[in-house]
This record gives C-alpha cells, structure tokens and sequence, in this order.
C-alpha cells in the first residue's frame, strides 16, 4: 500500500483479487482527507461513517486482500461514497450495494449487468480511443450500474442528513447527478 506522491497529490495504491483470484494492482484516487463513505444501518435506521480503513479492507482493495467489515450482519448493504471539494463541498457521491455473509464478507456487488455486459463494459472502458457507439454503450451499461446501486428511498431523508457539504455543492458538481437520481433537485434542496 502507498500513500501520496511527490506533487502532493493523494493516491492509495492496492491490490484488487479478480475472480480469477489473481493480484493486481489498482490506484484508489481519494483520500481519507478527501472521502467520507457512509452506510445504512437498517437496525438503527441511520447513515453512519465508515472510516476509511474499514472501507479498503471490507472491499478486499488492502495488501491483505480480505473482503471484512466487522460487525455488520449478513444480506444487502448500501453505502455511499461522497467525494470532497477542496473548500469541504461535496463534489460526487457514488452509491454502492454490496451483499454481505454470515461472517461478514463481501459476497456480491451488483452492477446490473449480465456477464457478457460486465465484459463489454470493462472492454470498452480500456479503449483509448472508442467509438461514438461505443461510447454510448459505455454510456448506457453505467447508468444501468448506477441505478442498481442507488439507496431505497426509505434511507433518502436520513442520507440528506448525513450528506456531508451539500449546501455548499458546486451547480455544476456531479453529486448533482446522485441527488437527483433520489429525488433531489438544488432548488429543492435550498429551500429546505
């Protein structure tokens, strides 16, 4: 694992297990500094922050390649990613759905793709230079992944109140994209 560059940047360096079970390595752009990742507890009917530690590991991205997140309970977990600005404003959220086990691995993510999609989707994401068709498709088979992963709309009010620097976001940040997608729209969330 590595942490930082020599421009001051922060990258975080790991591995990620293909279901090949091969090692490869992968740069996690992002920070601890940068990232605040929050999860549904239904039992608690709350968002709460995972530390950033917990996230890596849980999503087997460490050097020990395990898939852990300690005391949570088996079946669908919801998290989302929200990136920071530089001034504390929230400038992207990425909704993950994972399906966890009994001894609380990652079991499943979902991307609502079938197989061969998966494999269209990763293919076209390599090209350096696609096409105008490949670009849509890309396209379409990541707002299909998207929407798949989006929270249950009985978690949106207790995510707006956990939502780090929404006040603050950019018109043109691309949280507006997740907030909208939950049935929030800037005007909506500024008279509230």
């Amino acid at each position: 694992m590595e942490f930082g560059g020599n421009d001051g940047s922060h990258k975080l360096k790991l591995t990620n297990r293909d279901p090949n079970h091969t090692v490869t390595p992968i740069t996690m752009t992002g920070s601890p500094d940068s990232t605040v990742i929050l999860h549904w507890k239904e039992g608690g009917a709350s968002w709460v922050e995972l530390p950033w530690r917990d996230w890596v590991r849980f999503r087997g991205l460490g050097e020990a390649g395990g898939s852990l997140l300690a005391g949570a309970e088996a079946g669908e977990h919801y998290f989302v990613v929200c990136i920071m600005g530089d001034r504390g404003e929230l400038a992207n959220v990425i909704p993950h759905k994972y399906f966890l086990s009994t001894d609380a691995r990652l079991v499943h993510g979902f991307d609502g793709l079938e197989e061969n999609e998966r494999h269209e989707f990763f293919r076209i994401q390599v090209l350096s230079s696609p096409t105008i068709e490949d670009s849509e498709r890309y396209d379409e088979l990541g707002a299909r992944g998207f929407t798949v992963n989006l929270p249950p709309p009985h978690t949106v009010p207790p995510l707006l109140r956990a939502l780090p620097g929404v006040a603050a976001a950019q018109p043109s940040a691309a949280c507006w994209q997740f907030l909208s997608a939950i049935g929030i729209s800037r005007s909506s969330f500024r008279s509230n």
